[in-house]
């Protein structure tokens, strides 16, 4: 076991408590997750209809969500099709829950494509309020408009501005504000490869390169920029990935922080059990500040 897990995950040896389990679970079967979207549909009502195909549904601890097996093309169904759920690991489904969402809020999502998390925060919302589902890349744009009809969104609009470069102002020249800002900021991606590759194709992974996560440092950086300044006094502002590097998680809110003095990261409570690990405070010879271990 291990022996063709990719050499660049063994950088995360020291930061990782349980680094045995971890590599383990990279060469696990992806587990097979699904949210309901109860815009539509009550969880009971999905697991009678998905039950008459074979498959069975197991809670997470995620409300909404479930572990599913025994279907065999769960985007092929009737139910997918009507909107009744949504393919969404359990991680991605962290994010929406941290922003303690109200139905009448405005919220910006800076990243939006392919719309999982824009979707959850609509059926957080009850579909009220106003979430601006912004998405640079037009390819990705086909997508995400997909999804919020698919799913019955009402309350959001699209836009297609680089995240960074996001207006300030309305067209009548007043300040734009929101209450809640999620960033699931653009990143090297690491947390997917075990979603997109098979062990047995691991051997055809792009290496794992420092200076790309440095570079993807700076342009995080600009975005969660960007983001605070787009936050109305009092807001809550999110900021998540799906890749390991501490160049791209810790170290880019530290850097924020030590230019936004007024800024408090708050330490996250989620209404549900779930074994987190705390963010770290040392990495490649760099110190962070301790206020950093609030990340998860």
């Amino acid at each position: 076991m291990n022996q063709d897990i990719p050499e660049h995950f063994f950088i995360y040896k020291d930061i990782i408590a349980d680094f045995e389990f971890f590599l383990e679970a990279l060469e696990r079967p992806h587990p097979s997750h699904l949210r309901v979207n109860v815009l539509k549909c009550a969880p009971e009502e999905l697991a009678g209809r998905l039950n008459a195909y074979g498959a069975k549904l197991s809670p997470l601890p995620l409300p909404h969500c479930f572990e599913f097996s025994g279907l065999e093309k769960p985007g092929a169904t009737l139910e997918y099709f009507l909107g009744y759920y949504h393919m969404q690991g359990l991680s991605s489904a962290i994010p929406p829950f941290v922003l303690e969402l109200r139905p009448g809020h405005r919220v910006l999502d800076m990243c939006a494509s392919p719309g999982s998390k824009t979707t959850q925060m609509a059926a957080l919302m009850e579909n009220k309020g106003l979430i601006i589902a912004n998405e640079l890349n037009r390819k990705r744009l086909g997508i995400l408009k997909f999804h919020l009809e698919r799913l019955g969104v009402i309350n959001a609009v699209v836009t297609n501005y680089q995240a960074q470069n996001f207006p300030e102002r309305t067209p009548d020249g007043g300040r734009l504000s929101f209450d809640r800002v999620l960033l699931d900021a653009p990143c090297s991606g690491e947390g997917r490869f075990r979603l997109q590759m098979r062990p047995d194709e691991w051997d055809k992974m792009q290496p794992y390169s420092e200076e790309l996560s440095l570079k993807m440092r700076g342009y995080q950086f600009q975005m969660l920029t960007k983001a605070y300044k787009l936050l109305r006094p009092g807001g809550v502002l999110v900021y998540s990935t799906c890749t390991y590097s501490p160049w791209e998680n810790e170290a880019v809110v530290d850097d924020f922080l030590k230019t936004h003095p007024e800024a408090v990261l708050e330490e996250i409570k989620l209404p549900f059990s779930l074994n987190l690990a705390e963010g770290v405070t040392e990495w490649r010879g760099y110190s962070f500040s301790e206020v950093i271990k609030r990340c998860i």
